[in-house]
């Protein structure tokens, strides 16, 4: 059985979190001393009531999930065990946090089971409860849904970096498209007649030709079917199919490639490629030691400093990050992943009216980046642009619909303008494609609950 969510897949792209969803309370201030009052503590047991569970829950095999919903009347610790239909085996259980306000309560159940495998196909029971601080439970409430799996996505076997036009330069080839500086040994791409130094144009029809292209059409391919790819080697244009293993299955390991690559052939693509494999791993420590080996004169360059600012947001440097990607822009005004990576820093900072120009410059200068789009509705929903909002999250999910920040955006803008079932439902399609829980919880918390 397939483990779910790319277990050990290495991304090529840098891993982002959405801005924090913020609240505002209201407050009163008065010349007296302000007395407390204390809430009277319910003497019954709680009350569970108004079960939402879809009946038939379609999702792609390796990331499939759903929402469960129920109403407290009451605050309390709410429990939810999934079963087995035909033989009643218990295979999931999931608690609320403890004294849950009373209202709506939301799970964003990942469909796998206590061990983290997915979920197989077939009919299942789910089972709520709730408990007060008094240690009192509510009645059952029971509801059921059926699973069905739809097939699952693909993985390439290979490291690629955007042929970004000074990588290109030092090649002596076009820019564009997505340059391979690693493969598995025997794998995918091999097969398919692909080498270290092609450049992808095309894959699964779907052109690449820049970073935003690449991240969606990854999402796109489908596993263990044959789809086409377009290459060029040089200025000639190849073609092949290509078969890909489900995206769960481990990655090949390219450190020893690397290892043997930058010191035979240390150009920038290889250079940065080999760097980025540490950032992606969770280890910049070592990619800070490659980039410190780095000739001079390319650290200095534009995709040097890109590539620090990588590097230090990895590790937490904020004002270091931001100060390297200004000197990227400084250098190279173009890149639109350093301006991608400048906005991402400056909302971290608080600094969202900044941002917003950045997030702008990123779009126009990579007009198919849907992370591009969605962090610039996050930054104009956070300074209460939300007819822009709305216009510039529908724009990411048009150009990749499984990319969970595009709904999500979208939602938070609807709901910040007024149009709160709409926004709801949107911020819902989100929280379907986001494997992220910890996150998920705050968005359920914040915003789903409050406003369901």
């Amino acid at each position: 059985m397939a483990k779910t969510e790319n277990q050990g897949t290495a991304s090529n792209m840098a891993t982002i979190a959405a801005p924090a969803a913020t609240t505002t309370t209201g407050a009163t201030t008065g010349a007296t001393t302000p007395t407390t009052t204390t809430a009277p503590v319910p003497t019954g047991p709680p009350h569970l009531s108004t079960l939402r569970l879809q009946k038939t829950i379609s999702s792609e095999q390796g990331h499939a999930r759903f929402l469960v919903g129920i109403r407290s009347r009451t605050p309390a610790t709410v429990t939810l065990q999934i079963f087995t239909a035909k033989d009643k085996r218990l295979v999931r259980t999931l608690t609320s946090a403890q004294n849950h306000t009373q209202g709506s309560v939301w799970f964003l159940v990942q469909a796998v089971n206590e061990q983290g495998y997915q979920l197989a196909n077939g009919p299942y029971r789910v089972e709520l409860v709730a408990t007060n601080s008094q240690g009192r439970k509510s009645a059952i409430v029971k509801g059921a849904f059926r699973l069905t799996l739809t097939p699952p996505r693909g993985r390439l076997d290979g490291y690629t970096v955007p042929n970004l036009p000074a990588i290109a330069r030092q090649l002596k080839i076009a820019p564009g498209g997505q340059l391979v500086t690693a493969l598995g040994p025997k794998g995918a791409l091999v097969n398919s007649g692909i080498r270290r130094g092609d450049v992808i144009t095309k894959i699964n029809n779907m052109d690449v030709t820049t970073p935003g292209q690449w991240q969606a059409a990854q999402k796109a391919l489908p596993a263990d079917a044959p789809f086409p790819v377009e290459f060029r080697r040089g200025a000639e244009v190849k073609s092949g199919m290509i078969q890909v293993p489900a995206d769960w299955t481990a990655a090949p390991d390219y450190t020893k490639t690397f290892t043997l690559l930058v010191r035979r052939d240390p150009k920038l693509g290889y250079l940065l490629a080999s760097a980025k494999s540490r950032v992606d791993a969770g280890k910049p420590d070592e990619a800070q030691k490659q980039f410190s080996a780095w000739p001079a004169p390319l650290q200095k360059t534009g995709i040097g400093q890109m590539l620090e600012g990588d590097i230090r947001l990895a590790k937490n440097n904020l004002k270091g990050s931001l100060a390297a990607y200004n000197r990227s822009v400084a250098a190279d005004p173009t890149l639109a992943p350093t301006l991608l990576g400048k906005g991402l820093v400056l909302s971290r900072l608080d600094r969202t009216a900044e941002a917003v120009p950045v997030f702008q410059a990123a779009v126009a200068q990579d007009p198919g980046n849907a992370v591009a789009q969605a962090f610039l509705a996050y930054a104009l929903v956070a300074t209460q642009q939300n007819a822009a909002a709305i216009t510039a999250a529908s724009k990411a999910i048009t150009l990749d619909p499984k990319y969970e920040d595009g709904p999500i955006a979208e939602g938070l803008a609807l709901i910040a303008a007024g149009r709160k079932a709409e926004g709801v439902a949107m911020l819902k399609k989100g929280l379907l494609l986001l494997s992220d829980q910890k996150r998920a919880d705050q968005l359920i918390a914040e915003n789903l609950e409050p406003n369901s």
